[in-house]
């Protein structure tokens, strides 16, 4: 199983910048970016591909992106794409003679979602858009959707399971890490059961999707206490309130998952800690500015934690990542 990720920014991009994003796009998809007449171009890419999908979060401005009938006779894909615009301009997309639809679509941030098929000639363009492209192969999706010509006549409206496959494929184009084979395996699957609950699912496909609902959800809940961790009001009410959900339901996402919630956001906040007591970056703020910007309102608890958790003091961190290496 592969996965490759990449995060690619050019404040102004010419052809040399372009050509080193389609290497590393081309091996899954091939077309050509162009800049729009007397635009400046700008883009700012993360991207994942992961055995055959394909995710991203991207932010463009003055860009011409193309797909010709040479570029699909090239690489023989014909995945289903999503784009969800997410701020920014409209988006401007033109499909010559499209089998499904209008041949001229404008998306914006509030509205529908546009679907295609990687088998299509298509072009689009905009000035200063945040979106998303999420792609899957068109085998695994298409016998699931309850009406796939709809979709990709009418676009796909702002739902709930929309949402959630926004929020799982953000994650999945971020910086992870190396994922291993059984993630890789589970993050497909997560993926691709989401697209088709978005798109409008079958029965069958409903109830078969429930699991990777679960992961999906998590892994959204999972993100926004990282991005909260300084939060005071932080708890399981709190969060619950958030997302919609009762507390309940989110201690038994985590227990299916092996943790429960407090051990969870208590890990989290001690790595949080543990990385910026060892940044150079970090060594101008004291350890009880750094506690609390980890959401730890008691400084000796989170000595004590800390200590459980790592076998050494913050004090003793700090100390040791400033002492110069043996001679």
């Amino acid at each position: 199983m592969s996965d490759v990720f990449h995060r690619i920014s050019y404040a102004e991009a010419g052809p040399r910048e372009t050509g080193k994003l389609l290497e590393v796009i081309e091996p899954y998809l091939s077309f050509s970016m162009d800049r729009r007449p007397d635009e400046p171009l700008a883009l700012e890419f993360s991207l994942r591909i992961l055995s055959g999908a394909f995710v991203s979060n991207q932010w463009l401005s003055g860009a011409t992106i193309a797909r010709q009938k040479k570029h699909a006779e090239a690489d023989g894909n014909d995945d289903l794409c999503l784009l969800i615009p997410r701020r920014g301009k409209t988006i401007h997309m033109h499909y010559p003679g499209r089998r499904h639809g209008l041949d001229d679509v404008i998306l914006s941030a509030e509205g529908h979602a546009q679907l295609w098929g990687n088998d299509e000639r298509y072009e689009s363009w905009s000035l200063e858009s945040d979106n998303q492209v999420i792609c899957v192969p068109r085998s695994e999706v298409s016998s699931s959707v309850k009406d796939l010509d709809d979709a990709m006549s009418k676009g796909v409206p702002r739902t709930a399971a929309l949402d959630l496959l926004s929020s799982y494929a953000r994650t999945l184009a971020s910086d992870l890490g190396p994922l291993d084979g059984g993630t890789i395996v589970q993050a497909r699957k997560t993926l691709t059961d989401l697209f088709i609950l978005a798109l409008g699912p079958s029965g069958d496909a409903t109830e078969a999707s429930k699991g990777s609902v679960r992961t999906a959800t998590l892994e959204r809940i999972k993100a926004d206490i990282d991005v909260n961790l300084a939060e005071p009001a932080m708890s399981l009410g709190w969060i619950a309130g958030r997302h919609g959900l009762a507390p309940r339901a989110i201690r038994d996402l985590f227990y299916a998952a092996g943790t429960n919630f407090t051990d969870h956001v208590l890990s989290v906040r001690l790595a949080r800690a543990h990385t910026l007591l060892s940044s150079a970056d970090q060594r101008h703020r004291n350890i009880t500015a750094i506690a609390y910007d980890c959401g730890f309102g008691d400084l000796s608890w989170f000595n004590q934690a800390f200590r459980r958790r790592y076998a050494m003091t913050p004090s003793d961190l700090r100390s040791s990542e400033t002492q110069p290496p043996p001679a």
